[in-house]
């Protein structure tokens, strides 16, 4: 028998093992969570029943999900479905993901039925109108409101002549003022485009490592070229400066979404690039379409679909600045 530490485990999570994931583990580790269970006072066969199992599902699955999760049970309990049947699923790369089970395919059927839903509701909220990928480090579905309400505490606010506010500094001062920041760099490369520079106070920590300085890039914080118009010319080498002027003047409109971002060629926010369209299959193009504003055109409408249903787009379309 191991020495499994199981204190940072709560009650809940030590049964819904029991009840739900036992499968993915062997019989030695199961045998000590029973026992861990024993040694705190938890009689498990007061959960061996149906009511306990669903719960134990929903337990472990995202809280958005948990009313299309009853709906399942609900209907698998119609079709006489009991916990013998084990159903082994659980949340990957965003998706309900059902990988099987000692179930008969009628079973099957309902489950995939419902997953089908169930992937098309945010995980957080339950919400079903502009779900989809965050597209983030860590993969969630959500839906709109979720989404953007991720990306507002990143954004750069109340940029005035004194200074500016983040609310991602750790603690509860959020405001830095210019007088704070020194050592300003600017990066502002095809492929990306950055500012880093120092604080004269600790603004963020990661596992106890504290940290001075701080890096905002281009459509990743909001009000990123509005805070880089206002960093005083007193903070920057005249290198940077001109890098500034360059890299703003630099900025055209977008053929596609309007909007003044395109650089390097590349639309920064839509991410389309009239050049390179034209010189991927050039001689097809202009042969069905007969000139290049109908390129454009059909483009456009892409592009349009893209900024209503991709919810990061939409918010920096909607939200961010963009000089005139």
């Amino acid at each position: 028998m191991g020495d499994s530490n199981f204190s940072y485990l709560s009650d809940s999570d030590l049964i819904d093992i029991i009840l739900v994931s036992h499968h993915r583990y062997g019989e030695d580790y199961q045998q000590e969570i029973l026992n861990e269970l024993k040694n705190r006072n938890i009689d498990i066969s007061k959960f061996d029943n149906d009511s306990s199992y669903i719960q134990s599902f929903i337990n472990g699955l995202p809280d958005g999900w948990s009313s299309e999760i009853k709906n399942m049970f609900d209907e698998l309990q119609a079709s006489d479905w009991n916990r013998s049947m084990h159903i082994q699923a659980k949340e990957k790369y965003g998706y309900f993901h059902f990988s099987g089970g000692n179930l008969p395919e009628k079973f099957i059927t309902i489950i995939e039925k419902h997953k089908r839903i169930i992937d098309k509701t945010c995980s957080r909220c339950g919400g079903k109108e502009y779900v989809g990928s965050n597209g983030g480090d860590w993969i969630e579905i959500l839906c709109r409101k979720c989404a953007q309400n991720d990306l507002i505490p990143y954004g750069i606010y109340n940029i005035s002549e004194k200074g500016f506010s983040f609310p991602k500094i750790d603690g509860s001062d959020k405001d830095l003022s210019w007088a704070d920041i020194s050592n300003v760099q600017f990066n502002l490369s095809e492929d990306e485009q950055a500012i880093t520079f120092d604080t004269n106070r600790v603004v963020k920590r990661y596992y106890g490592i504290e940290e001075s300085s701080l890096v905002f890039y281009f459509l990743q914080n909001l009000n990123f070229l509005k805070f880089m118009i206002a960093i005083p010319d007193q903070l920057l080498s005249p290198s940077d400066i001109e890098k500034r002027t360059q890299f703003i003047n630099a900025l055209k409109k977008c053929h596609f979404c309007d909007k003044k971002s395109l650089y390097a060629g590349t639309c920064k926010l839509c991410r389309r690039s009239l050049d390179s369209l034209l010189s991927s299959s050039r001689k097809h193009y202009l042969k069905f379409y007969n000139n290049i504003q109908n390129i454009i055109d059909e483009e456009r409408e892409d592009v349009q679909f893209s900024l209503e249903h991709n919810n990061e787009l939409n918010f920096f379309y909607h939200n961010d600045y963009f000089p005139e």
